[in-house]
């Protein structure tokens, strides 16, 4: 059993057979992924952040990057089983909700990067969270280096075939649960999810793999707001600001059904970001409120918004007649 322990997991005894079996038939988690891609309407996000920010000083507001971290850790803590991980062919739990994430010293091409893991208990609320990613960005973009900055230059200016030893030295005492602390703290990959949020630069969601060191089981991209087409309530085609978010899962960590849940609550937070202001909120509650998905729009009807104005476009398409079968 000493070798089942981890500094950074909690072994997972009682697992179905089959499952178990699961890290011999698919070896790494590039051979387990799965990817999915989902859209929501950021309107009562955009609203809520706008209100809530009314009146407060700088300092004192949330962005939307508050909500993004709010909203995972939440989930996270909501549906445990997300935060699993297989190393060793064995099953762990973490014992936090870590959160990777890339953070620039500046707003330009050249800056130079600086990776950021936070830690969070997934009950914080968004001023919590607030004052601490103040915080944690406030070091990562000063001149201070942290740990693992220092710890990637040195190794990444030693020979080519030193670099390929230490590299798997490392994945040799990680597989066997003898990890020195110093080295899992240092490498940002140890952690529940890893974060790109590629809309503060004007970019889309792309599929991104997942990593085969450390312990992160999935990955999430954000894409940047923009105009698209759904179908309210009404069954109508709008013109909305929407967000899309592109999933990355290692299934063997935890069921589809889970998974598709798990979607879900994190959909219904976005979509009801009150429901962050309190440390206490139930997944009953989550689901109660509603919201997040919508139906697929036609290509047809994307082209036509996309040709027109937005709104008055977009009541157009919805008043059009059914087109025949073909």
């Amino acid at each position: 059993m000493a070798f089942k322990r981890r500094r950074d997991g909690v072994y997972i005894k009682d697992l179905d057979p089959f499952k178990r079996l699961f890290p011999y038939v698919m070896e790494g988690r590039n051979n387990s992924v799965v990817y999915t891609i989902q859209r929501v309407d950021a309107s009562n996000l955009l609203g809520f952040i706008e209100r809530h920010n009314e009146g407060r000083g700088e300092g004192e507001k949330v962005g939307l990057f508050h909500v993004f971290l709010a909203v995972i850790a939440r989930t996270f803590f909501l549906r445990p089983e997300l935060n699993r991980f297989i190393v060793g062919k064995r099953f762990y739990q973490h014992k936090d909700i870590g959160i990777t994430f890339v953070a620039k010293k500046e707003y330009t091409e050249e800056a130079p990067e600086s990776e950021v893991r936070m830690v969070f208990t997934g009950k914080e609320t968004l001023e919590e969270i607030r004052d601490m990613v103040t915080r944690r960005l406030s070091v990562a973009r000063s001149d201070h280096k942290g740990d693992d900055d220092k710890l990637m230059e040195l190794v990444a200016a030693l020979p080519r075939p030193l670099v390929s030893l230490i590299v798997a030295l490392v994945k040799w005492l990680d597989y066997h649960n003898i990890l020195p602390a110093f080295l899992m703290d240092a490498i940002p990959l140890y952690t529940s999810i890893y974060l790109a949020n590629l809309g503060s630069i004007g970019l889309g969601a792309p599929f991104h793999h997942l990593f085969e060191m450390g312990s992160a089981s999935s990955f999430l991209t954000i894409g940047k707001i923009e105009k698209q087409p759904v179908v309210d309530e009404a069954g109508a085609v709008v013109a909305r600001d929407c967000i899309e978010f592109a999933f990355a899962f290692d299934e063997r960590v935890s069921e589809g059904f889970n998974h598709i849940r798990s979607i879900q609550v994190f959909q219904n937070l976005l979509t009801h970001p009150e429901l962050l202001v309190t440390r206490e909120t139930s997944i009953d509650r989550i689901l109660e409120a509603g919201g997040g998905l919508h139906l697929p729009v036609p290509l047809a009807d994307r082209l036509a918004l996309a040709e027109g104005a937005g709104a008055g476009l977009a009541e157009g398409a919805a008043a059009r007649a059914p087109r025949p079968k073909r």
